[in-house]
């Protein structure tokens, strides 16, 4: 029994298959959003970051090409052409700075590496940066003391910074360092004379304008991701629910069929999975209310079927109680019918149980190779009383060599007792039956001249439609009865059918034959067809029927 908070309408929500399509949809956009989100902030960030150490590096060739023309730096050049003058301009013409001449600058240019004098000099030059130029440098010697520098910068000591000691080591080299709670990006490039290390630049730049613009973007960024959360949520739902019509359609037929409401149009509109789904499932309802249909005639039929022994027992035993009992011959008959209508009614319980076994799938068969001559012959001496008494004959057309085939001896007796005898039953007196068996495989039939026999070009034309590819026999049976309506003929082998009066209860069949006959041929692998009229019929008196019983040879690989 369900809980009051799992009949909650929130808790029934949160299990639906809506719920998990419309959350998992979110949570793949809401995790991709912020995947992409990091990983925009985190490309732009280094986008900035390396094009601000392009640009120091950039500005450390305008240095030392303009302030220390006597050294180097062991680096290629910046590719950046006019944009060269225009840094040069910025940087070094921004620049408040007393320098040396560069022609003095020139005649020192063949000079030996640094002396002390010369850094003394260089150390007295007073530089300060202009207010709009942020980049501070640094001119730090071999010892890691400060020659040159721009501004003093709260970083002592100079050289413990990573990118000094790398620089030292003749890379050119980066760090972030914090001065005073704010970033700052320090660009350290090695200055060589005659390839020896002899000083260090060290250029640096606040990061706040990156981290300004890294800030915009973020807010940008979450902006964007609340507005697209909600427009997703929306699609996800619209997408949710036009997904899930076609199940809620489903859903609702199933709980009909559970009711027993099994005429429900199921629209298929859909090409895909869910479309085929539904397809399916309307053939299985289809299915199931062809098989209720069948279940609820079969149950009105068996009622019917059964009523009528049933009925005439009761009168005739209450006959006998209200006195017929004491009248011999009046006892006898009543005696006799009370017996009739109780083996009709054994008959009609082993044809339900059979059918039942068919239904179920548990009809099981003793296959064994058996010669369908001698099988005819054992029927047709069974049934012999039963013929003389009639007045009715069986003929018989066989081949002169045996006919095997894999079947199971007590299923195919049965068939052909049951054909024979409905053959029998609807027979007029004086008649025949002609029985003839045929094998399929064999270019020449052994000759039976009968002038009942059917010529061969006639068989072939008439039963082309019933018979297969492959090894196969062909039994017929052919009487001469008033025949079946060719309305009632592809009813003839639904269970309790009966084409006519002709072929009603008089007969003392209980309309399963036929039905059973078709369950056992199927499972042989076999084919079961009645014609009516019979295809030899010139016009003239009853127009008969003909059984067509087809046996494969090479069962089961038929």
């Amino acid at each position: 029994m369900k809980s009051p908070l799992q009949r909650h309408p929130v808790f029934t929500w949160v299990r639906s298959l809506r719920s998990k399509i419309l959350l998992s949809h979110l949570a793949v956009i809401f995790i991709a959003a912020i995947i992409t989100s990091f990983s925009l902030l985190s490309l732009a960030e280094s986008y900035f970051l390396n094009a601000l150490e392009n640009s120091l590096i950039s500005q450390a060739h305008v240095i030392t090409q303009s302030l220390l023309p006597q050294l180097h730096i062991e680096a290629p050049d910046p590719q950046i052409g006019q944009a060269f003058n225009a840094i040069q301009q910025q940087v070094i013409g921004n620049l408040n700075v007393q320098v040396i001449a560069p022609s003095d600058l020139l005649e020192n240019k063949a000079a030996s590496p640094l002396s002390n004098a010369e850094l003394n000099s260089l150390r007295d030059i007073t530089i300060e940066l202009s207010s709009t130029i942020e980049t501070r440098f640094l001119l730090i010697d071999q010892e890691g003391s400060t020659v040159i520098s721009s501004a003093d910068l709260d970083l002592e000591p100079y050289k413990e910074i990573p990118a000094t000691q790398d620089a030292f080591s003749g890379q050119i080299t980066s760090s972030v360092e914090k001065i005073k709670d704010e970033e700052w990006l320090f660009v350290a490039t090695p200055l060589l004379q005659q390839d020896e290390t002899v000083a260090v630049l060290l250029l640096g730049h606040p990061l706040r304008d990156i981290a300004a613009v890294l800030a915009d973007l973020r807010t940008r960024l979450i902006l964007a991701v609340g507005i697209a959360i909600p427009l997703a949520s929306l699609l996800a739902f619209s997408l949710s629910r036009n997904l899930l019509r076609p199940v809620n359609v489903l859903a609702d037929a199933a709980r009909g069929m559970q009711a027993g409401v099994f005429d429900i149009a199921i629209p298929v509109e859909r090409s895909d999975e869910l479309g085929q789904l539904s397809r399916t499932f309307d053939s299985m309802r289809n299915r199931l209310l062809e098989t209720e249909k069948l279940r609820t005639q079969f149950i009105s039929d068996v009622s019917h079927e059964l009523r009528t022994p049933l009925t005439a027992i009761k009168g005739l035993t209450e006959s006998l109680q209200d006195g017929a009992v004491e009248d011999p011959e009046v006892r006898d008959r009543f005696l006799a019918s009370i017996e009739r209508e109780t083996d009709r009614l054994i008959r009609m319980t082993n044809d339900l149980l059979t059918l039942t076994r068919v239904d179920a799938g548990g009809m099981k068969l003793k296959l064994e190779s058996l010669d369908l001559r001698k099988l005819l012959e054992d029927t047709k001496t069974k049934l012999s009383p039963e013929a003389k008494r009639r007045g009715v004959q069986i003929q018989m057309e066989l081949p002169k060599t045996p006919i095997m085939v894999t079947v199971d001896h007590d299923r195919i007796d049965q068939v052909l007792t049951n054909i024979l005898d409905n053959a029998l039953k609807h027979s007029p007196a004086d008649e025949e039956i002609l029985v003839t068996l045929r094998d399929a495989n064999r270019k020449k039939q052994d000759p039976n001249p009968s002038s009942g026999s059917y010529p061969a070009s006639l068989m072939d034309e008439a039963f082309k439609p019933t018979l297969r590819s492959g090894p196969h026999v062909v039994i017929w049976v052919q009487d001469r009865g008033t025949g079946v309506p060719a309305e009632d003929l592809p009813h003839v082998f639904e269970r309790f059918y009966r084409a006519d009066f002709s072929r009603s209860r008089d007969h003392g069949g209980s309309g399963l034959g036929l039905s059973i006959a078709r369950a056992i041929m199927d499972a042989h692998g076999g084919h079961i067809q009645l014609l009516s009229p019979s295809p030899d019929w010139d016009g003239s008196g009853n127009p008969g029927a003909t059984v067509v019983l087809v046996f494969p040879t090479g069962f089961p690989n038929f």
